[in-house]
């Protein structure tokens, strides 16, 4: 019997196929919905060939996370931030992180839909693409070089800011304005990441009596 040699090219590709296909069916229809057989058809391949590479939705969720489809990781994060970014203030730091999020989220149309939807239907799939956002976060946040005062409640500070991100990023889809400030262009955007800085400024500036 000859052996049929499958390219390793063609497994790749094959692969990123059917997550592509499991990122936009998501996105539509959201995690409740989420059907194998509609995944295994927007990819072009047969449901066997599905469960080949992914033993159900979860395992195919898991790698979606991951994949770097979904989400930014954490080098695509880096490589939006400011050259100058080990060696500026904690805030403009912090800061650094929200734009560059901002800004790769951007190119994600489908992922702010997703968040949409995690908003109403939390579920075991929903979690797995929570838990790379926070692992991605702690990721960047371990490029930081100026320590953050003790009494900082850093970790609360990204969620409030993190939230706001994201609400403002998926509200973009479908909103020109918010609050009398742009969603559509970087004017406005500026504008927020400005007030954003000022604010973690604020937040995270050394108190006089700490600087002995």
């Amino acid at each position: 019997m000859t052996l049929k040699v499958v390219p390793i090219n063609t497994l790749t590709a094959t692969r990123r196929k059917i997550l592509h296909a499991a990122y936009k069916c998501a996105a539509k229809t959201g995690f409740n919905n989420l059907d194998v057989d509609e995944i295994a058809l927007k990819a072009g391949v047969t449901r066997k060939t599905l469960y080949s590479y992914f033993n159900g939705l979860e395992n195919l969720l898991s790698e979606l996370a991951v994949s770097g489809i979904y989400w930014p990781t954490t080098e695509e994060l880096l490589a939006n931030a400011p050259s100058e970014f080990p060696e500026v203030e904690p805030e403009k730091q912090v800061a650094a992180f929200f734009t560059a999020l901002r800004r790769t989220l951007e190119t994600r149309p489908d992922t702010l839909r997703l968040l949409a939807w995690e908003m109403l239907e939390r579920t075991q799939l929903s979690e797995l693409l929570e838990d790379v956002r926070v692992r991605t976060a702690l990721e960047f946040f371990e490029h930081m070089t100026p320590d953050v005062p003790d009494d900082v409640d850093l970790a609360a500070a990204v969620a409030i800011l993190g939230g706001a991100i994201s609400y403002l990023s998926i509200r973009s889809l479908n909103t020109k304005h918010y609050g009398g400030v742009s969603l559509q262009d970087e004017v406005g955007w500026d504008r927020m990441e400005a007030a954003m800085q000022g604010m973690l400024k604020g937040l995270l500036c050394l108190k006089p009596e700490t600087l002995d």
